[in-house]
This record gives C-alpha cells, structure tokens and sequence, in this order.
C-alpha cells in the first residue's frame, strides 16, 4: 500500500523463503561457494531481506551497497572488494551498469525456483562501507560471530520480543538499521519496512501499524519535530524510540524528550567497526545532558592519551572500545584483513569523549575533524551543538577553513527554517557569546538551504564536502570577521 508516496511492506516469512530460494539458486548458477562476496544494491523492500537469507543459507558473505551512491561510486566499491556477483534491484539497475562482476536481477531472481530457504536467526558475515566522511570509504569486515554479538546486545538491550512491531524508516543497507531488523526478526517480532522517510507518513505508519520500536538518525528526528504540531500527535504504543548515526544536540534531545516524553528515548554511540559501545536510556538523558550513556554488558570502553595511558575522569582523549561485536578488521585491496591498531584489544576509530567519575561518557568530536586555530583546538562538534539551539536554524556544519595568519579560521555552514529569514553573521555571533570560548566562535559564515546542507545519509555532518564547496565558493556568503580581507 501506499501513504503520500510512502510504501509500507509487512515481512512475510513464507513470501521471503520462497524469494530466498530463486535468489539461491541463481547465485549458485553464476558460480558462488560458500565464503566468498556478493554485494546488494537495492532499496528498502523484502527483496532485500531475502537476498541477505539468501546469502546467509549459501554461507556467503554480504556487502550492502548505498543505493544514494552513484554510478562511479558503485563500480569503485565493487572493484576494491571484487563480488562474485551483484544483487541489484530494477530501481538501480543504471547504477551497476558499468559493475565487472556477473548481475543478478532480483525481481526476476526471486521469481525463479529453487532449494527451499528456511528462515533462519542465524547471521551470516557482512562487509560495511564506512561513510567516508575522511576521503576513500573502508571495507569493515564483520564475521558471522560479530554480527551475532551485536544482535544479541540489540535484543538485551531493547528487549526485542514476539509482541513487537518493529517499524524500519531507514536504508536497510546501512549498519545500525541493518543488523536491527535482522535482530529484531530473530527475537520473532514483526517488521513492517517503508521503502523511503517521510515525516508524515512515518507517524501515519507508527500509529497504523501499533510500532513498538523504531530507529531514527538525527536528521530524521529533527525533521519529524519540525511537523506542525497538529500533524505530530505523541506515538501511544512506542516503548523504545531510538536514536543513532551522528551526534544529537542536546537542543534537540530535549524538544524530542518534550514530545515524546522521558521513559522512552534511547540512544547509543557505535560504529560499523565496533557496534554498539555506549547506551542511554529512558530517564537518564537530563540526568546527564550531552552524555551518550554508558557500555552495555560485554563491552568495555578506555579514554586514552596520545601515548596510550588513561586519562582522568573529564578529560578528553581518544575513545577505545573492546567486545564480541567488534570487526575482524578493514579488508585491502588484496582482500586481505589490515591489522587493527589494538591496545589491549581495545580499538580505536578516531573519536575523541571524556568520561565522567560515573563512567558516563561525552563526545567531544571526531579526532580527524579538530580545527586548530591560532594554537586552540576547537571542536566543531560543540559548536554545531551550540548552533542547533538557535531558533531560526534548521542544521549546521562546521569545519576550518584555511587561513594564512590563524593557520584554520572556524567557519559555519548554516541552514535557516524554512519559514525564518536566514540571520545574520552578527546576530549569530551575539547568540553565542556567553554559550561558547570566544576563540570557538566562527569567523567565516555561509548559509544554504536544508536540502543542501552536507549531511550523510546516517546523519552525520560531511564536514571534507563542506570545506570543499566554501573553498570553491559553493555557498552564500553570510559574512567574516577575520582581520583583515575575507580569505576564501
């Protein structure tokens, strides 16, 4: 069925086995073994959980691809890690094109006879692509072992059960959404998936479908709260609303907390390579604003110095993590594992936190992602925080750009709502004085519209495309106040 240009899909287990099982055969035709690749381009739909049980039942190994990725972006990927063939839905078709590895069709697929595929709880080994953000995206290689620990920290921590509904509002070829609806299928609830976010109709959806459970990148969140509040009625049977992908401002946290009330908000810190490494809960955000909770059973989490020592409580350092649900390692061009850079076990990637004498821990930034300037390091994480609570903002993204004299100035990409005039440089320079150290505030502005506002699919800020178009000139120019001439 349809709702305003939103299709929802109820898996089916028996409709799935059968897909799985003409998905099976034709991969066995093209010559697959157990233990090799095969990547799946496609959108949110049950082909795609069917190609993942297809896969799983063959022992192969899955690498989702993007389905936003272009054309050259796909035929990058799969020449770094080589399928031994290509899943990819009629809606992608185009994109693969130009992809040297046998293509399977997966309507067509699907349709064909085949071995019946039971449905399983058992997970099969997943190769994710990082997002990027830092240039060229990484091959995470998680086994099957991997992928089993997260789902099980899932399923504790969220208490996946039989009676849940669980509603999917996001690609299910990234990472977090991936191994949820996987996990919350084996815990034996029932998945109904949107083929795209829309606000609207994802509420429509919530309140149709009795959901129980769901997840949301920040932008997402940000954009259903942005609905007027007549069209944004409280979900009654939510018990677990879950937030993830990017940092969540405390700004925004607590208009979310405002409507969707505190007993029922989670939100985890994790990534690709390490799954799950912190959790809060319901009733504990205001208890510990800005903290992104603490590690769950079985994961143990470090805050290290430059030379690898522990750093005391409040003081920011580099975020390590330890537990099953850790990668095997990035994969080379070769298709072998690089070693992880390990202390202890305890592996890092490239965030910066600080952990109070509670063991709750605090963002502070990517560590890639620093400004320095004039000798300060400036976090552009906390600055994009202090932004977000302006109420004539949409987002923001913040980044350094180059600058002769102060080596990197702090500059500001900011997006105005769309019923607010976009303010001024001045206004909101005064707007956060006394909220910021004066040398984090931005001295270069620019403004565009949300649309256009360099935000990754997961949520997070792509701060690399950001400093590229200010470079070029891509964006509006709000104003300056380094000394001397704008330097652009």
């Amino acid at each position: 069925m349809s709702d305003a240009a939103v299709t929802r899909y109820l898996l089916d287990d028996a409709a799935v086995a059968r897909a799985a099982a003409g998905i099976a055969a034709a991969l066995t035709a093209v010559g697959c073994r157990p233990g090799e690749l095969i990547a799946v381009l496609a959108g949110n739909h049950p082909g795609f959980i069917a190609a993942r049980a297809a896969a799983t039942a063959l022992d192969l190994v899955v690498a989702p691809l993007n389905p936003r990725l272009a054309a050259a972006e796909v035929e990058a990927l799969c020449a770094f890690v080589r399928p031994r063939a290509l899943l990819v839905d009629a809606a992608h078709a185009a994109q693969a094109a130009g992809v040297a590895c046998p293509r399977i069709e997966l309507a067509a697929a699907a349709a064909g006879a085949g071995a019946a595929v039971e449905p399983s709880a058992r997970l099969g080994a997943t190769v994710l692509f990082t997002s990027g953000t830092t240039g060229q995206a990484k091959a995470c290689f998680r086994p099957a072992a991997a992928e089993a620990a997260r789902a099980a920290e899932l399923t504790a921590t969220y208490q996946l059960a039989p009676d849940d509904v669980h509603l999917v509002a996001c690609p299910l070829a990234h990472s977090a959404p991936g191994i949820l609806v996987r996990a919350a299928h084996a815990a034996g609830a029932r998945t109904v998936i949107l083929d795209r976010f829309r606000p609207a109709a994802f509420l429509a959806a919530v309140a149709d479908t009795a959901a129980t459970v769901f997840f949301l990148v920040p932008t997402q969140w940000y954009r259903v709260l942005e609905l007027p509040a007549a069209e944004r009625p409280r979900p009654a049977s939510v018990r677990a609303a879950i937030v993830a992908g990017a940092p969540l401002a405390p700004a925004v946290k607590d208009r979310i907390l405002d409507w969707l009330g505190p007993d029922r908000l989670y939100e985890f810190y994790g990534s690709s390579e390490t799954g799950t490494i912190t959790v809060i809960g319901p009733d504990a955000h205001r208890a510990h604003p800005g903290s992104v909770g603490r590690p769950p059973p079985g994961v143990s989490v470090r805050v290290l110095d430059p030379d690898g020592a522990p750093v005391a409580p409040g003081v920011a350092g580099e975020v390590f993590v330890r537990s099953a649900a850790v990668m095997a390692g990035y994969l080379d061009a070769a298709g072998a594992l690089a070693p992880l850079d390990a202390r202890d076990g305890h592996v890092s990637v490239g965030d910066l936190g600080q952990v109070d004498a509670d063991g709750w821990l605090t963002l502070v930034d990517r560590k890639h992602d620093t400004i320095i300037s004039g000798g300060s390091n400036v976090y552009p994480a906390e600055v994009e925080a202090a932004l977000a609570a302006h109420p004539a903002l949409a987002g923001a993204v913040v980044f350094g750009s180059d600058d002769p004299e102060w080596g990197q100035v702090v500059t500001a990409l900011v997006a105005p709502r769309a019923a607010a005039r976009a303010p001024s440089a001045a206004d909101l320079t005064t707007f956060l004085r006394g909220r910021l150290a004066g040398y984090k505030l931005p001295r270069r502005w620019a403004w565009c519209a949300l649309d256009a506002l360099p935000i990754g699919g997961s949520g997070k800020a792509l701060r690399r495309a950001a400093r590229a178009a200010y470079a070029a000139g891509d964006y509006l120019a709000l104003g300056s106040n380094v000394r001397g001439p704008a330097r652009r």
